[in-house]
């Protein structure tokens, strides 16, 4: 990736947005419509600001990924979300519980029970506890809208970075579905299948079901068998139904189960010293590492389900009143090896540590917002948001500690215990931790219509937090690697108010073309450090994470929607950022490495992100997006004597490049088949994974920049009725990780891998009926 200094690319790249995009958007289009003359495309619809309108009309940065561009891929989950929307990325985690998304390079890296992530995950318009809840396959999706930058005003929990905001599909008015399965070189499989069931002229039913299951790609040399794969399976329904010419009901249940072996990590460097003989047999190599020797399987068992009730009441000149009630349930059950060798040794080598135990869930919401019809002089949402989250946690950390044995050195230094020639000691602690949050809200946004091209937008929200938590633990009288002596029981609370405002103008420079700047504010509220290896002197609550975030765009539609191109320019200033850190405990060499939450100062993310669609025929759709993001550290907070406030480090998961093109080709062949062709390549710059402050660490964990190649090819019946879609992933083969952490046997370093680590191809058949 090219290397230009920061403030210098800022200032290239705004000069060249705000004054030329008006020239590129009137010189590209003009060949797209030469051989476009007679074809004309629908417009996006959102629904990013609690209104359904036009993308184009949105005055804020929201990308759009659509159900055509699901398919075409063969699916989608959260984690390849991020090679289809530049500014998102995604941090990956041994359990989903503890993953998170990041927007223009904020997020939250938490192992807390009592804080929430920044960037906010809605379905439906229902707002979910942790993104963690939906990090399997999505499916049945009419589209997914990704809106960047704080949305404290109408969004409010858990967004003062962004929201993703997933949209399925509604029932038909006439029975019909699909069946689909798929397959890979690779050994995943998976089955999905959707039928609409109209009950009568005014309730209407739409059913979906999916199962998938994956071998995985990591091979355990001790369990001797592949790990990091997957089982999973759910059913959803919608029914809807017009009890009146202006009273609608919408009614979504959902359950889903996963059970996975996922997601061990693997060693990536080869430990210093006598230890690197624990991993006899691994061929280290980095990323490219494909094998691990752990005794314990790490693991994850996953139950999840919810309800809600959506109500929808015209009620004329006033507009329409609109009801969403929902509740919801997830536990996740995790174990996991926490030594990452399936050995236990002498002092002068490892030990042996498992971390295990349930996270149950409960989630109450209930929205209530009046939004007034379009084209009139005053537009408007007004509304009221209550939200409440209850999560526990059962933490267990079992250690094997071995002081002296009579066994022979396997290699220099290296000494193995056993049961009966081994003194062994076995200490173990129990953590049971929870947090109870109370959020309610009141908002409005508004949009003034000063005249058919001027438009002034103004709004606020009222935030009250009410969050408690608790943590009470037992320890073993003998301290181990992570497992502290001490034990306490300690009760916390805190209750905070907010006001977030949002300002901006919009004007339309020409009927397609249309710019804006708006000015709003973020916020996410207190937290606890509240986990396992929480220490007696942190009792005190995390202050509210703030922001002040100014955004510039312009967005140009073609009146025929052949070309489209929308550009942001954004800055934003978060203080109070929470954010982890790593310690360690213990005395050598039991020591283990640790997080701790703290408000660690004030952070800046900038940049630009341009994206654009091209159809120069009706056969053949452009799509591009390029992000570049300067997210740093401005200050962070001095708590010891010679340490430095690290401005200007990078903050992690936040490369500074990203983009992606994708293209779809139909031939119309005439006969019994269309070809679909398509691809997609996504290219990501160097990205730190976490806050480390020692440069030599930061290098060891910094991931490498990538490209990911994909590409398919259909065979498509002109009249719809069957799909045969041939799908290739990572082509080129690119071994990559999603993160690297310190803390592996004997100073090495961790690796998480995804799913596409590897290159492998598969068949997707769909018949619908």
């Amino acid at each position: 990736m090219p290397a230009f200094p920061r403030r210098a690319a800022i200032r290239a790249l705004t000069l060249t947005t705000l004054t030329g995009v008006s020239a590129i958007a009137l010189a590209i289009p003009a060949a797209a419509q030469e051989g476009a003359e007679a074809e004309r495309f629908d417009d996006i619809v959102v629904t990013a600001q609690k209104r359904t309108e036009s993308l184009q009309d949105v005055p804020a940065a929201v990308s759009v990924v659509s159900a055509l561009q699901f398919e075409q891929r063969g699916g989608v989950n959260i984690q390849s979300l991020q090679q289809l929307v530049p500014s998102l990325n995604f941090k990956d985690s041994a359990t989903s519980l503890d993953s998170t998304l990041f927007l223009r390079g904020v997020g939250t890296i938490n192992f807390s029970i009592a804080a929430e992530p920044s960037v906010g995950f809605v379905v439906d318009g229902v707002t979910y506890a942790r993104a963690g809840e939906a990090f399997g396959d999505l499916y049945d999706v009419e589209r997914i809208e990704v809106l960047r930058g704080p949305q404290g005003t109408l969004f409010g929990k858990n967004a003062s970075a962004g929201v993703i905001s997933v949209v399925t599909k509604r029932p038909g008015d006439e029975f019909g579905g699909y069946v689909e399965g798929t397959a890979t070189t690779d050994e995943e499989y998976k089955i999905r299948a959707a039928v609409d069931l109209p009950i009568s002229d005014t309730i209407k039913s739409r059913w979906t079901a999916s199962y998938g299951w994956f071998d995985g790609t990591v091979r355990n040399i001790t369990l001797d068998r592949t790990v990091n794969g997957y089982e999973r399976y759910g059913i959803r329904g919608v029914v809807t139904a017009e009890a009146t010419d202006n009273l609608s009901f919408t009614l979504i249940g959902d359950y889903r189960r996963m059970n996975s072996d996922c997601c061990a990590e693997v060693i990536g460097t080869l430990p210093a010293g006598a230890l690197a003989g624990a991993l006899d047999g691994v061929d280290v190599k980095g990323d490219a590492t494909r094998e691990i020797r752990q005794n314990t399987l790490t693991k994850t068992k996953e139950t999840s389900w919810g309800v809600s009730l959506q109500g929808d009441l015209d009620v004329g000149s006033a507009g329409t009143l609109t009801s969403i009630t929902a509740y919801r349930y997830y536990r996740n059950y995790g174990i996991r090896d926490g030594d990452f060798i399936d050995t236990v040794y002498s002092q002068g080598g490892g030990f042996q540590l498992d971390d295990f135990g349930p996270q149950p869930s409960k989630t109450f919401t209930q929205e209530i917002r009046l939004t007034s019809p379009g084209n009139q002089f005053i537009e408007y949402v007004i509304g009221g948001f209550y939200y409440w989250a209850k999560q526990e946690r059962t933490f267990q950390r079992d250690d094997i500690v071995c002081t002296d044995t009579t066994l022979a050195p396997v290699a220099p230094g290296l000494t193995p215990c056993a049961a009966g020639s081994s003194t062994l000691t076995f200490p173990s602690a129990v953590g049971n931790f929870g947090s109870t949050f109370n959020n309610f809200a009141i908002y409005g946004n508004a949009t003034i219509n000063i005249t058919d091209a001027f438009r002034v937008i103004a709004g606020g929200r009222y935030t009250h937090d009410d969050l408690k938590a608790f943590n009470v633990r037992t320890a073993s009288a003998i301290a181990g690697p992570g497992v502290l002596a001490a034990a306490f029981d300690e009760r916390f609370k805190v209750k905070n108010d907010d006001f977030s405002l949002r300002a901006g103008l919009q004007y339309d420079l020409t009927d397609d073309l249309m710019a804006y700047a708006t000015y709003s504010q973020g916020y996410k509220g207190p937290a606890f450090n509240v986990f396992f290896n929480q220490n007696l002197n942190q009792r005190d609550p995390l202050k509210p994470e703030t922001s002040d975030a100014f955004e510039a765009g312009a967005k140009f539609r073609t009146a025929d929607g052949a070309f489209t191109l929308n550009t942001a320019l954004f800055h934003a200033k978060y203080k109070n950022f929470q954010a982890n850190g790593f310690v360690e405990i213990g005395t050598p060499p039991n020591v283990s490495t640790v997080t701790q939450l703290t408000n660690a100062g004030t952070i800046i993310t900038q940049g630009v992100e341009i994206e654009s669609v091209i159809r120069p025929t009706r056969n053949f759709t452009l799509q591009i997006g390029m992000a570049y993001t300067d997210a740093e550290i401005d200050r962070f907070n001095i708590t010891q004597p010679g340490q430095s406030d690290r401005h200007g480090e990078q903050l992690p998961l936040a490369p500074k490049w990203k983009g992606n093109a994708s293209a779809l080709y139909t031939i119309e062949t005439g006969g019994f088949a269309d070809v679909e062709i398509g691809g997609q390549i996504s290219l990501t710059s160097d990205q730190v994974s976490t806050l480390e402050a020692n440069p030599v660490t930061r290098r060891a964990i910094t991931i490498d920049g990538y490209a990911i190649v994909d590409a398919n090819i259909a065979l498509v019946d002109p009249n719809g009725v069957w799909r045969l879609n041939f799908i290739g992933r990572n082509l080129t083969d690119t071994s990559y990780a999603t993160l690297i952490t310190p803390g592996g046997p004997g100073g090495s370093y961790r690796y998480l891998l995804p799913r596409d680590v590897d290159r492998y191809f598969g068949a997707q058949l769909r018949y619908n009926f």
